[in-house]
């Protein structure tokens, strides 16, 4: 099953046929390359049942959804907004805030590579 609502789908395999499918389908992905490693990941989580859901980078995500995909709290989320680090819209007539799901998506590659960055230095002077 696979259900799209404009920049967003939900992919579920509700039978063992189709699971089969992903199965095979994960296992032709070339996991040497990163994309194919990435399709076949996605395919194994079908091939196991796993519901998977996929945005586009101009989807928008709450302050919650962009905790989840950073892998830290809600309310540091809070503070990366407050600070202008991440950008934001307001809906019409509320509180309520919106990030755009590629700017979540660079601003966690950034943290990414500061944090290699750090280790590389840490190795360089341990």
């Amino acid at each position: 099953m696979v259900v799209a609502r404009s920049s967003l789908s939900v992919l579920a395999a509700p039978d063992e046929g189709t699971r089969a499918d992903a199965a095979r389908l994960a296992a032709a992905a070339d996991p040497g390359s990163e994309f194919g490693a990435a399709v076949r990941e996605l395919f194994e989580g079908v091939a196991r049942g796993d519901h998977l859901i996929v945005l586009r980078p101009d989807q928008e995500v709450t302050p919650a959804g962009a905790a989840d995909l950073l892998g830290v709290t809600r309310q540091f989320v809070d503070r990366l907004l407050a600070d202008g680090v991440l950008a934001f819209r307001r809906l019409p007539g509320s509180k309520h805030r919106r990030i755009r799901v590629g700017d979540v998506l660079a601003l966690a590659e950034e943290r990414q590579r500061r944090q290699q960055g750090s280790e590389v230095l840490r190795a360089a002077l341990g």
